[in-house]
């Protein structure tokens, strides 16, 4: 009889002790469940930004809340369009429409990665303070890529899982998440959050009535029949394209980009004056003073332009030339081993790994098998000798290469000179049909380069601004043919397009500010410094209560377990 009551009391022990490991274990998760959603909702984030604009600090200290002045430029500007479109549609019997902001990856990826959830994070508050006008939307674009079919401004460009799509209607804005980010000139690193502007020139785009202007520029010659291609992707990059003769029109007042495409005569300088008085190169220089953009196309072909190429001289770049039997050539540049012809004469381009100019083609190099991008008939860029070059250590804790770029500080100006693209290590320079020059490998001949120019715009009294222009040169005019930018086979309109988003400047009101990011790393007595409303004891005590709990509960029962067996 007792050893049956000792077997049923030990089988309701076993069971107790079963039912109180399954409980701890469900309770485990469901708190690992809790934490996350909590996470997600921005309940438990700890941010020490301070709302300088109202002079309060903000109650939900998340990961950088958006400013009020960015809150209100929607909400004043975007909102209202968007009421405007869906009353037309009403009267016309259809159905209201939002602005939508597409991340082509699972919420839970774009949550988990370091940079894209700063960017999730500023969509999701613009849909919770506007959650009838505004709607965040995930697409994983490897198991449905058909979805993002329509946002490809061509059948060859692609759209990445770091992209972030702005939709309205039938206009649309596609970003790299480098875009949202400013990173150091001596680093490949972000230091700064920078996606307010950028946010609010997207929303403002697909919202407003009128496209920034892109001008192709016609009266030195430039090819027109063998940039259609090019033009169309222009535009379906949001860009209204237009033509520009800039030794008699001035250069309209939305123009955000000037084009070039494999000019044959020199551009107006000095006192060779334009019909209207003023310089082309006079005028091109004020263009690029208002933080703007220039691209020019060249190639082993372009004759000599000796007033543009003084002009792109103080921008770093400079045309390679040789001479062979007394005759002065442009570099051809050839490579027998990474080639897409016969004769070598269309080399595979090798990417820039770091850097400023590296950045433009992150999202390309950032797939297991980034595009192959050809550079038929190119000639090769050369920096500037006014430029000197600064080195960039690598830095193993941060992971980044070493790399090299070109810095000009001259009168007030600083402009950097980067790298976008490089011919291989087996590349050579012809001038005259014969070997000229062998590239050497960390100095390889450049195809394709980028220079910035850096102020500081003083946007009020108290606050200022940096900005930059761009001049980007590609060493081939068949980069961008008709031939290449329609064929799937190469990278080309990519590179066109992270081009066209890197540069595109579509103006945001100036009192948007970019936000250094904070330092992470657990100062007890900096973070109080630093704002946050907890104190060393506090924080202390809290630490020690979240770590003794479990220790406390799981002892407690260890003793209880333990006087019950003890006394049965």
């Amino acid at each position: 009889m007792r050893n049956n009551e000792y077997r049923s009391g030990h089988l309701g022990r076993r069971t107790l002790f079963t039912l109180i490991t399954i409980l701890v274990i469900l309770g485990t998760i469901l708190l690992n469940l809790l934490v996350s959603v909590l996470g997600q909702e921005n309940i438990w984030q700890i941010d020490s930004t301070v709302n300088r604009y109202t002079n309060e600090r903000f109650k939900n200290l998340t990961l950088y809340t958006p400013t009020a002045p960015f809150m209100k430029l929607i909400g004043d500007s975007a909102i209202p369009m968007v009421d405007q479109v869906n009353e037309e549609r009403a009267q016309r019997g259809e159905d209201p429409i939002t602005i939508n902001i597409i991340f082509c990856a699972e919420r839970d990826i774009v949550w988990n990665s370091d940079r894209m959830r700063y960017v999730l994070y500023t969509a999701l508050q613009l849909e919770k303070e506007y959650k009838n006008h505004i709607k965040v939307d995930f697409i994983n674009i490897n198991k449905n890529p058909s979805a993002v079919q329509k946002y490809k401004a061509t059948s060859a460009t692609r759209i990445y899982s770091s992209n972030v799509i702005f939709e309205f209607g039938t206009e649309y804005r596609v970003y790299s998440m480098n875009n949202f980010f400013v990173n150091n000139e001596t680093s490949s690193e972000p230091w700064a959050y920078n996606a307010e502007k950028h946010f609010a020139n997207a929303i403002l785009a697909v919202t407003r009535a009128e496209s920034p202007v892109a001008c192709f520029l016609t009266n030195h010659g430039e090819n027109t029949t063998d940039c259609t291609e090019l033009r169309q992707l222009v535009r379906k990059s949001g860009f209204v394209v237009q033509d520009l003769d800039l030794s008699k029109d001035p250069i309209p007042e939305n123009c955000r980009m000037l084009i070039c495409y494999d000019p044959q005569t020199d551009f107006y300088a000095f006192g060779n004056l334009s019909e209207d008085g003023i310089s082309e190169i006079d005028k091109l220089d004020k263009y690029l003073d208002g933080c703007f953009s220039f691209m020019l196309f060249v190639d082993d072909q372009t004759p000599e332009l000796p007033n543009l190429e003084e002009y792109l001289e103080e921008w770093g770049v400079t045309i390679a030339r040789g001479s062979s039997d007394g005759v002065e050539d442009n570099y051809t540049i050839k490579d027998t081993v990474s080639k897409l012809d016969k004769d070598g004469y269309s080399p595979l381009a090798t990417y820039a790994t770091a850097g400023l100019g590296a950045s433009i083609t992150a999202d390309m190099r950032n797939v297991s098998y980034p595009a192959k991008v050809v550079f038929p008939n190119a000639t090769a860029i050369v920096k500037a000798q006014a430029y000197k070059y600064t080195y960039v250590a690598a830095d193993e804790t941060e992971g980044t290469e070493a790399y090299r770029f070109g810095a000009y500080y001259r009168n007030g100006v600083t402009r950097y000179f980067n790298d976008v693209f490089l011919a291989s290590d087996n590349a050579v320079a012809e001038v005259n049909g014969e070997q000229y020059e062998v590239t050497t490998t960390g100095n390889n001949f450049k195809l394709m380069t980028v220079t910035t120019e850096e102020r500081v715009v003083q946007e009020t009294n108290y606050f200022s601004q940096q900005d930059r222009s761009f001049l980007c040169v590609f060493g081939s005019t068949e980069f961008a043919s008709n031939e290449v930018l329609s064929s799937d086979a190469y990278g080309n309109a990519d590179v066109l397009m992270a081009s066209l988003r890197a540069m595109g400047r579509e103006v945001a009101p100036a009192e948007l500010d970019i936000i250094a990011f904070k330092n992470y790393e657990m100062d007890l007595e900096a973070a109080a410094a630093g704002g946050l409303t907890v104190t060393r004891g506090v924080l202390i005590a809290t630490v020690v209560l979240y770590a003794a709990i479990p220790a406390i509960v799981f002892f407690g029962l260890g003793i209880y377990v333990t006087v019950r067996r003890k006394y049965r």
